[in-house]
């Protein structure tokens, strides 16, 4: 049995053939060792022009170098004969650099030997540590620091794991780069934002790192799909990534990829435009395929020692499988999913921003998202300029950013035409019953002419495959659908607040009539926030488009939507002509403590999930006629509401009486657990949009009104409630992941051992 060092021997001799093939015999693959007269050569590699002969050892005694070096002189003078018309050379070969005694050897022997080691053999074939170099200079895909759009100033990399697609296993890049080096072929896919590049990036500079160690690993390849428009031969691919970067022998790349001396990773698949695109929508899986035969030529004309490592989004692709077979993915690839961080990732992706709080319950999972919001504050100077908005706020300011990265990748349309089209397709959707969709091939493309007045190009027909929050729906006709439910209702705004402040300007929305899906707090919440920043809006404006728009038969819906947008504007106005909405159905609607009568409203054969009356102090409320309300908050029985406001109407669950502003009050328990219950109840009843301050006073005397600072304080300390500033105003905001805890307190409020109670 061989030794291990015998094994170590064996391995570097047939790393170097390898190498020696590639460089000296490319056209012949089954040259190696053989026989010079009766000895044993490491190898001899006759070309064209050329006669190589090679000889390689790992020790670093003088006399191997000597006894090597007389041989080699031979071979030399025996070929030399032999192939006169040939250049003649012999090199002897060490595993680390060769030392003096060595070299001293070899050179008193004159040409044409060369004492050289692996690392400067090799580099014969590829500079590889000059490309590793080159390379980390160079953009890693969509890969940028949010407030700069500087590739090279990111904050440390926050590991957020991918899963493996059928078992769930959460794969770190530690243990996907182990798998590369084992051989092991990955897709990684994942929707928008979820951090592919960051994590190529990472793995790219783990197997870079694992080369420099080890020269005989291959080192990593690393192409930005997006460079490479309208290409579709792996050689072309890998000359242009060469010069992009700098690296000046552009054919020393091509050479390593063909002797398997690299690992492959391509990254954007979903970035490569087809050229020669006609419109054509019944052909999309055939264009989609045309548009990777780049990626698939790379995997079919890889060795099959080379592994390759693929990314972008899913959703570009109708199904899983129309995403396998497309890309040409190995069979025994690694599949895995891009992951959403847990809290403490995300809690990291924002400490190198400065925030060290909590976390509102609206912010996303998504890193990218993190990381504008992250970028936003460090930019303003104040974290609370950005986390303390609301779900609107937020959103509005994310939905710019998310466009203006769609643009950078898609020359000709803009960040304000995307974000336009994303607006309008949300619009589209509200049609179904859940407003997410199906969005047809015929739509996408219908919508994006709307917009910008002209049929898409190859470009654009890349781009709406594969806009952000849009994912397949049916693999059989290619529809989509919205997948990420916050950016859908965000971006259901912006059509209502054109429609609101021109009514009688064309609008999809006027179009609409029956059931149509409502906007939910984030909608409302970005819609508010435009209209305030547009400057023009009043409430007398906004109800009398309401007015206007209902004469004409457009869905009660959307008349419910500029009603609930100009309550969170105005809150103290009412519309001077009454309105009455008809067979709509509302996640939430709530009342405000600022408002002075909801006389004027009326709800007729609705199904409202959720009516939240915590802040309700007194005035008139709206009434209701044959509706079905699944959970009446604030208040726990028929006994505690108006009498002949609610007629015929069904309410599923009432709040329990202790849960109550009321029930709270009457406990038999301190005055500051009275206050700190109180406050919970109100925060977290109305989702993502937190309380104003002015709110967690009212419904409190004069000696529990004094406590309310203390309580708040305690709250913000505990992490059960965050701060922030909306339009000016201080509002406090439920934090992400506390739902289950303040849960528990409030339904057992007696016999709660949280610590946060005395």
């Amino acid at each position: 049995m061989p030794s291990e060092q015998q094994e170590e021997e064996s391995e570097f001799e047939a790393e170097v053939l390898r190498v020696s093939r590639a460089l000296f015999a490319p056209e012949n693959e089954f040259q190696g060792s053989t026989y010079i007269g009766t000895a044993e050569r490491d190898g001899v590699f006759i070309g064209p022009d050329s006669v190589t002969i090679v000889e390689c050892t790992v020790s670093r005694r003088k006399d191997k170098a000597e006894k090597d070096g007389r041989k080699l002189s031979e071979a030399c003078l025996v070929k030399a004969r032999q192939y006169p018309f040939k250049s003649v050379k012999g090199f002897f070969v060490t595993r680390d650099e060769p030392t003096a005694d060595q070299r001293s050897a070899i050179k008193s022997l004159g040409p044409p030997l060369i004492a050289c080691s692996f690392s400067q053999l090799r580099s014969q074939l590829v500079d590889s540590l000059r490309y590793l170099e080159l390379r980390e200079s160079y953009p890693f895909g969509s890969a940028r620091e949010p407030s700069s759009g500087d590739h090279g100033d990111l904050k440390p990399y926050v590991s957020v794991d991918p899963v493996e697609n059928s078992s769930g296993d959460p794969f770190p890049v530690v243990r996907v780069a182990q798998e590369v080096k084992d051989g092991k072929s990955v897709l990684l896919y994942g929707d928008y934002g979820a951090g592919k590049s960051m994590f190529l990036r990472e793995l790219h500079r783990r197997l870079a790192k694992t080369h420099r160690a080890n020269p005989f690993r291959p080192f990593p390849v690393l192409l930005n799909l997006r460079d490479h428009q309208g290409q579709v031969y792996p050689v072309e691919a890998l000359e242009r990534h060469a010069r992009s970067i700098g690296f000046p022998s552009p054919s020393q790349l091509v050479r390593a990829w063909r002797a398997g001396d690299v690992t492959l990773i391509l990254d954007g698949f979903d970035e490569i435009a087809t050229p020669g695109w006609i419109g054509k929508t019944s052909a999309m899986r055939d264009i989609r395929r045309r548009s990777v035969e780049l990626v698939r030529r790379f995997c079919h004309e890889s060795r099959a020692t080379t592994a390759v490592v693929l990314a972008g989004r899913a959703h570009f692709f109708d199904s899983e499988r129309e995403m396998r077979t497309a890309l040409g993915a190995r069979e025994n690839s690694l599949f895995l999913m891009a992951g959403e961080p847990t809290e403490e990732q995300a809690k990291k992706i924002l400490d190198a921003y400065g925030w060290n709080d909590a976390l509102p319950e609206w912010l996303p999972s998504r890193p990218l998202l993190l990381s504008y919001l992250g970028s936003s504050s460090a930019l303003q100077g104040s974290m609370e300029g950005t986390f303390g908005r609301s779900a609107g706020e937020g959103w509005h300011m994310m939905l710019d950013r998310i466009a203006e990265r769609e643009a950078s990748m898609e020359v000709g349309v803009d960040g304000f035409t995307i974000r336009k089209v994303l607006e309008r397709l949300a619009t589209h959707a509200r049609r179904s019953t859940d407003g997410l969709g199906p969005i047809s091939q015929d739509e996408l493309t219908s919508v994006f002419q709307s917009v910008c007045g002209y049929s898409p190009d190859e470009g654009s027909y890349q781009l709406l495959q594969r806009l952000p929050g849009l994912g397949a729906m049916d693999s059989v006709d290619g529809s989509r659908r919205f997948v990420d439910v916050s950016l859908a209702d965000a971006a259901r705004a912006g059509d209502l607040v054109e429609c609101l402040l021109a009514p009688n300007t064309a609008n999809p929305l006027q179009d609409m009539s029956g059931s149509v899906a409502c906007l939910d707090e984030v909608g409302v919440d970005v819609a508010a926030i435009r209209l305030e920043q547009d400057g023009t809006a009043s409430p007398g404006r906004a109800y009398s488009s309401a007015t206007a728009l209902q004469r004409r038969g457009i869905s009660d819906a959307v008349i419910a939507d500029i009603v609930r947008v100009a309550e969170r504007l105005w809150p103290g106005e009412s519309s001077r002509t009454p309105i009455s909405l008809h067979e709509i159905e509302l996640h939430g609607f709530s009342l405000t403590a600022e408002a002075t009568s909801y006389d004027w409203l009326s709800f007729h054969d609705c199904v409202i999930q959720e009516l939240d009356l915590t802040d309700h102090d007194g005035y008139p409320l709206p009434h209701f006629q044959d509706c079905l309300i699944g959970q009446m908050t604030g208040v726990a029985g028929w006994s505690a509401l108006q009498e002949g406001n609610f007629i015929d109407c069904e309410v599923a669950q009432f709040d329990a009486q202790m849960s109550t502003s009321k029930g709270i009050l009457a406990l038999q328990t301190t005055p500051m657990n009275k206050v700190l219950l109180t406050i919970l109840k109100k925060v977290y009843a109305q989702r993502g949009s937190g309380r104003k301050e002015s709110a967690l006073f009212r419904g409190l005397d004069a000696k529990h009104r004094e406590l309310v600072p203390e309580a708040v304080q305690r709250l913000v300390a505990a992490g059960l409630v965050t701060p922030a500033r909306t339009s000016g105003t201080r509002i406090y905001l439920p934090v992400r992941g506390m739902a289950s805890r303040v849960r528990r307190i409030l339904q057992a409020p007696q016999s709660s051992a949280d610590g946060i109670l005395d």
